[in-house]
């Protein structure tokens, strides 16, 4: 590669402060915030992260990995696995997108988001190869998705973690995230989600997740449907990557102080796994894979899994907006659902815990998904929906939202333009209080609950 031309005035600015770092983010393509965009070789291009990792010490080699790809379930799976490693005495790094609240939820380190000046200070460390990869041109200077790929990479070889979790961010095939060389990887689940770059029909998306798996590499799957396993077994066949079933997450006898967790057995003398976090199907999924992962990673340093591990782990994990309960005299539950599997799965969860109807609930919905698909299963979850837009770019009108959902026999009370509103106007209802649609959404109402929360705590205990 030639040297380009000398720089005559910096592109990219000093990063001293976070808001510094805002402005820099500005300068890189954000798919995440583009209603549509091509997904081919021309825009999402590995041999574009792999010169950038190059050019930065390939910091992908300094750690072993493990790589999770999904419809949905890969992020609260990243995150069990975090917990499970670490209360196995592991230093961890975990990668995950989008975020809930802050951006640094993305590149967590030995259990919590990386600090701004940390991050600020990441940044800075990258600017002399960012420099160059820009005189180079447009299609050697990374999108933001890729810089924040390359930004935790050099994170967790800073921090010399024993183990990098990645969630990938899109499909798999093409995603930053495929340059590492993990020693075992996971493909959650695979629904009709993100058609217009996947492909629209379920063998498609699986051979896109498909992508990630690696020769010889194991790869744990949970339950998905037909057509989309038997492309994934077939991958990984001609790869001769083992497969791994991980079967709903259950609890049952096997022998006298034994029981079977997750689909393989660990000492167990008495009780049951305290339900914590973990609710409804999706996620018992969702930990069966994680458990596997563990075991795998245990295992490559001749170590089996524990009863205490596992309850450490389940006791600390932490999984915000993913059917996250705030009791009190008017529950709430905040979760991103935004397909018609997630908002099923956030149904039944609700029904399995005995959630009280009836039940009022803040949706919005991103233009690109399946109104009509998702609407239906809302009926079934709610009996009174409000309508919002937590994404001004991306969301769908709560008018027509609310429109649609009427036509389908829904009791739609309002379409409030900003969540806030929308907020307060459903918590005048005084009934238990979904939100749920969009990760936006619980961004935006996730601090205003907590906060309310806390204020209701410090009360009752004057």
């Amino acid at each position: 590669m030639s040297e380009p031309p000398a720089l005559s005035k910096p592109v990219l600015e000093p990063i001293r402060s976070e808001e510094d770092f805002e402005r820099f983010l500005g300068k890189f393509t954000n798919y995440e915030r583009m209603k549509t965009f091509r997904y081919a070789g021309d825009t999402w291009n590995l041999e574009r992260m792999v010169g950038l990792a190059r050019d930065l010490g390939d910091p992908q080699a300094a750690f072993r990995s493990i790589h999770i790809a999904g419809t949905k379930g890969k992020g609260s799976t990243s995150l069990m696995l975090e917990s499970l490693l670490a209360s196995s005495g592991y230093s961890v790094g975990t990668y995950t997108s989008p975020h809930i609240e802050s951006l640094r939820e993305r590149i967590r380190s030995r259990g919590a988001p990386i600090a701004g000046r940390d991050l600020c200070s990441l940044a800075s460390s990258v600017l002399p190869v960012l420099e160059k990869r820009h005189l180079w041109g447009p299609e050697r200077f990374p999108t933001f998705f890729e810089l924040m790929t390359v930004l935790a990479m050099i994170e967790f070889r800073e921090r010399r973690v024993d183990w990098g979790i990645f969630e990938v961010g899109l499909g798999g095939r093409l995603d930053a995230t495929n340059i590492l060389l993990p020693r075992s990887t996971a493909i959650t689940s695979i629904g009709l989600e993100h058609t217009e770059q996947l492909g629209n029909t379920l063998e498609s998306i699986a051979g896109e997740k498909a992508g990630i798996v690696k020769p010889g590499v194991p790869v744990v799957i949970g339950r998905l449907p037909a057509e989309a396993e038997r492309v994934i077994r077939a991958v990984a066949a001609e790869r001769g990557a083992p497969v791994v079933a991980a079967e709903p997450f259950l609890v049952r006898s096997e022998a006298p102080g034994i029981l079977s967790v997750g689909g393989f057995p660990v000492g167990w003398s008495s009780g049951s796994i305290p339900e914590g976090v973990i609710r409804g199907e999706a996620l018992r999924r969702d930990l069966a894979l994680a458990i596997h992962l563990w075991t795998g990673a245990l295992r490559e340093d001749g170590r089996d899994p524990t009863q205490d591990q596992l309850l450490t782990a389940l006791e600390r994990l932490s999984l915000p907006a993913r059917i996250e309960m705030f009791p009190g005299t008017i529950p709430l539950v905040v979760d991103g659902a935004h397909t018609r599997e997630s908002v099923r799965a956030l149904r039944e969860a609700l029904d399995e815990t005995s959630f009280p109807r009836p039940r009022v609930c803040i949706f919005a919905l991103a233009a690109d998904k399946p109104a009509p698909a998702i609407l239906a299963e809302l009926k079934d979850l709610a009996a009174e929906v409000f309508f919002t837009r937590a994404d001004t770019l991306r969301g769908r009108d709560p008018a027509h939202l609310a429109q649609e959902f009427r036509e389908i026999g829904g009791v739609a009370s309002a379409a409030i333009e900003d969540p806030v509103e929308a907020f307060h106007a459903a918590r005048k209802r005084m009934r238990p209080l979904v939100i749920s649609g969009s990760f936006y959404l619980a961004g935006k109402l996730r601090p205003i609950v907590v906060r309310m929360r806390e204020t209701e705590n410090a009360a009752r205990s004057r």
